[in-house]
């Protein structure tokens, strides 16, 4: 018995998403065999009661009868609602195919079959701008990509039920009652779709769309480009022209091998059917491998790739060999490229390409070009083949040969849209992401404030007299003055200013030391980096001195005993100078031992625009190997906690750290390929946003290079966290572990790899989750530098072994005045673990969301 988190891993569907999936699969399964029935038996129908010269008619009528009823859906889509757009289309066609066949019922005339057969047409129009348009809606960029495949399996299975039932059905029943049981079907598709609008009214009622008009210039990409829309028009109109062209020689030497209508429409129902089957494999087990490797790129260009093969080998063998069997089996194998690849793989990559146009302007594009461009791709074959067909002289090889200069150009314009297609998808992230921003910093130099202020007149021995002051306005006022003096000796009295015990003063002094610009102020501003009450201000004042202070810099950098945290903000105030000297100093140490320091290290050559040589290429290609490692480790932990609430303070510190090691991938991508995409991407991948989250992913897609596609998209893709480990599982493979392991995994985890909060917050946890005696990894941890992981681990000790606690509290205060006395003296007096540090950073997190 398959559980269902099986069923929809083997169905790529995500969590909460079957209910609205099989309303979809379901609606496409009626409608898949209404069109079934409708298409075998209206063929037939017509092959038998007309010949061959008045099939281009039917293609120019049908063709027009669309571009009809487009112009009417244009109008009405400006006038009225989408839902009650949707709902006029739905009864109309279901009103419209009820009276033709009464009429064909009470009629004994041909005529009623030439128009049934154009309905054909008609039945595609509404089901395109009814059922897929709807579908866009509902689904986000990413279900769309995922799924929009897969709801139409329920067409396919009906499809190959109905065609493969056609022959067993004409035995009982005649080709004319066919068309009373895809009635019944198209009911049922009427009734469906109510309930789908009733279900999703939210996010299908929209306010009508307002013309927009001419030459009016469209902000920050709201609209998709003319160009864009133009070869969306272009691939559509030559979709149809395609169908119908090879469909007409199709029909043609079909008649001609199958002259009755019931073996007719057994042949068409057997052929259809198969094409039905074929279909259903490829979604099944193609299209998503298909489109997760190669992007939609590939949907668009496999069907005129396909099709100018098998009519380049038909044409050149019907010029040898006449139109043969083996000719006809080529065409019908055309024809087969034309029912199961088109409607498997390219008619869902089709309509993936509208989804990064805003909604209310899809709509309105996916209408016109329903209405227009594809009636046009009826209309123009027929004229074409209607002219060409009244000489005799022309045969179905000369046919081929025209076709084949049509596909060329329908293959050069399914490339060239991939370029067109990735700018509008860069539009969309741009217009759905709000909160897009570029990190800039500041760093203005303030000269601090005074009562006084000292006139240039005065002479610089006030200033000294000042610095010498018992009133420290008095010396912060002097060291200001000085700093801006322009005094070559004035820094030998700041020198004593920078030591001051006020802090005020001694602030003023550093920031008029960065502007006073000697080297001899230099050492004593870096020493004030080690020192958290004034590293913000010595952080000021160097980089006023801007890049002629690197070279000293760097020397301390190397030189003293530093933390890599003091390192990785040596590193970053080095990015923020920028310049020659510090891309040199940035890429002798792309191999720092220290993970925080290399992280700053490529955020400043990505800052910098730089690209890695050839001899750097490994060494950042090992980086990424790195993070991306790291990144699968925290998906494991992730599924390993899985247990926990959503909001549970140990998945948000996997959140969080997440959200730290994500823009180190992308610093390193950029790094290595020297795309600002992912730049982009880097700042909004992390937005809890599924529009724009949507969009990013295909916009990875299409950026990443294949030797790291494979193991970097997975970790982003719109997929389970089961889902990603496998994917990623040949160059990072990882151990299910239970809760309490998983959390034994992250404390032990290496420093160098993840934060002290992600360590604390699960040692935190073990208060719940110890099975096992934790005494020996808490103890471990009471040691720890970090403040936060030794208080924990304290507090967690006291909780769960308060003998252990107090034997070691004991032992500790035979020296009182060291730190860990004084943090387990602390953490004695608890009494709750709000307390804790972790746990009011916590608090002040929630309470600044909240703010916010």
């Amino acid at each position: 018995m398959f559980r269902r988190d099986s069923v929809y891993r083997f169905l790529n569907l995500q969590s909460g998403e079957g209910k609205t999936v099989l309303l979809f699969v379901i609606y496409s399964l009626l409608m898949g065999g209404a069109v079934a029935l409708f298409f075998a038996s209206t063929t037939s129908l017509f092959l038998v009661n007309f010949n061959r010269t008045q099939l281009p008619l039917a293609f120019i009528a049908s063709g027009s009868l669309v571009y009809v009823l487009g112009l009417g859906v244009r109008y009405l889509r400006r006038k009225a609602s989408f839902l009650r757009v949707n709902g006029y289309l739905l009864a109309f066609m279901l009103l419209s195919v009820a009276g033709l066949l009464v009429a064909s019922s009470s009629l004994n005339n041909k005529w009623v079959y030439f128009v049934l057969y154009l309905w054909n047409r008609v039945f595609v129009f509404i089901h395109g701008i009814t059922f897929w348009a709807t579908a866009g809606r509902v689904f986000n960029f990413g279900q769309s990509k995922r799924l929009l495949s897969f709801i139409t399996t329920g067409d396919v299975i009906a499809s190959i039920l109905s065609y493969l039932s056609v022959p067993l059905l004409l035995t009982f029943v005649s080709t004319d009652d066919l068309l009373v049981l895809a009635l019944v079907l198209l009911v049922l598709c009427a009734l469906l779709m109510t309930y789908i609008y009733k279900r999703f009214q939210p996010k299908l009622t929209t306010v009508p769309a307002s013309p927009v008009v001419a030459n009016q210039p469209v902000e920050n990409g709201a609209m998709a480009s003319k160009s864009y829309e133009s070869m969306l028009a272009i691939i559509a109109l030559l979709t149809v022209f395609g169908l119908i062209y090879v469909e007409f020689m199709f029909t043609i030497l079909s008649k001609e091998i199958f002259p009755n209508k019931e073996l007719l429409a057994g042949f068409l129902g057997m052929f259809f059917g198969i094409c039905a089957v074929i279909e259903l494999i490829i979604k099944s087990f193609l299209y998503n491998r298909l489109i997760s490797t190669y992007s939609i790129r590939a949907g668009i260009v496999i069907l005129p790739i396909a099709l100018l093969i098998s009519y380049t080998v038909g044409a050149v063998y019907g010029t040898v060999y006449g139109t043969t069997s083996l000719f006809f089996a080529l065409i019908a194998l055309s024809r087969f490229f034309l029912s199961s690849v088109r409607r498997s793989i390219s008619e869902p990559a089709f309509q993936v390409l509208f989804q990064p146009i805003p909604s209310a302007e899809r709509t309105l594009i996916q209408s016109r070009i329903e209405g227009g461009p594809k009636a046009l791709g009826s209309i123009l074959p027929g004229v074409l083949l209607l002219i060409l067909t009244s000489f005799s002289a022309i045969t179905l090889v000369h046919l081929s040969y025209l076709f084949l200069v049509i596909l060329v150009f329908w293959a050069v314009v399914s490339f060239r849209i991939q370029s067109e297609y990735r700018t509008t998808l860069n539009a969309a992230v741009i217009r759905s992401a709000t909160l897009a921003y570029k990190n800039t910093i500041d760093h203005t130099t303030i000269r601090p404030k005074a009562e006084r202020s000292l006139s240039s007149a005065q002479a610089f021995s006030s200033m000294v007299r000042l610095a010498e002051s018992d009133n420290p306005d008095d010396r912060a006022l002097a060291a200001t003055e000085l700093g801006y003096s322009g005094r070559y000796y004035a820094y030998t009295h700041l020198q004593t200013l920078l030591y001051d015990e006020n802090p005020t003063v001694r602030k003023a002094a550093l920031l008029a030391s960065g502007a006073l610009r000697k080297p001899e102020l230099w050492p004593r501003l870096f020493e004030h980096l080690l020192d958290e009450s004034y590293r913000d201000t010595a952080t000021s004042a160097i980089l006023s001195v801007g890049d002629a202070v690197i070279l000293s810099l760097a020397r301390f950098f190397s030189q003293a005993n530093l933390s890599g945290k003091q390192q990785a903000h040596i590193v970053g105030m080095i990015n923020e100078m920028g310049g020659d000297a510090a891309l040199r100093f940035l890429r002798a140490r792309i191999n720092h031992p220290v993970q925080i320091v290399r992280d700053k290290v490529f955020e400043g050559l990505n800052h910098l625009n730089h690209r890695a040589t050839v001899l750097e290429r490994p060494h950042v290609l090992l980086q990424l190997d790195e993070q991306v490692g790291l990144l699968v480790w925290l998906t494991a932990a992730r599924l390993d906690l899985d247990s926990y609430p959503r909001n549970a303070p140990i998945i948000n510190a996997l959140r969080d750290e997440k959200n730290r090691i994500v823009p180190n991938v992308f610093n390193l991508l950029a790094t290595l390929y020297g795309d600002n995409r992912f730049d982009l991407i880097s700042q909004l991948i992390t937005q809890k946003n599924d529009e724009i989250k949507g969009y990013l992913i295909e916009l990875l897609s299409t950026a990443l290079p294949e030797e790291v596609k494979g193991s970097v998209l997975p970790l982003f893709s719109d997929i389970s966290f089961a889902e990603r480990l496998r994917r990623s599982a040949v160059n990072h493979p990882q151990q299910q572990l239970s809760v309490e392991a998983r959390l034994h995994d992250i404390i032990n985890k290496d420093f160098n790899k993840i934060t002290p909060e992600l360590k604390a917050v699960a040692i935190r946890e073990l208060l719940v989750w110890h099975e096992t005696d934790p005494t020996t990894i808490l103890v471990a941890n009471v040691s720890s530098p970090e403040e936060r992981i030794a208080e924990t681990a304290f507090f967690v000790l006291k909780e769960l072994n308060p003998t252990r606690f107090g034997e070691l509290y004991r032992m500790l205060q035979l020296q009182p005045d060291s730190e860990r006395c004084r943090l387990a003296s602390r953490v004695a007096g608890f009494q709750s673990e709000a307390e804790l540090l972790i746990s009011r950073n916590e608090a002040v997190a929630v309470e600044e969301v909240s703010v916010h």
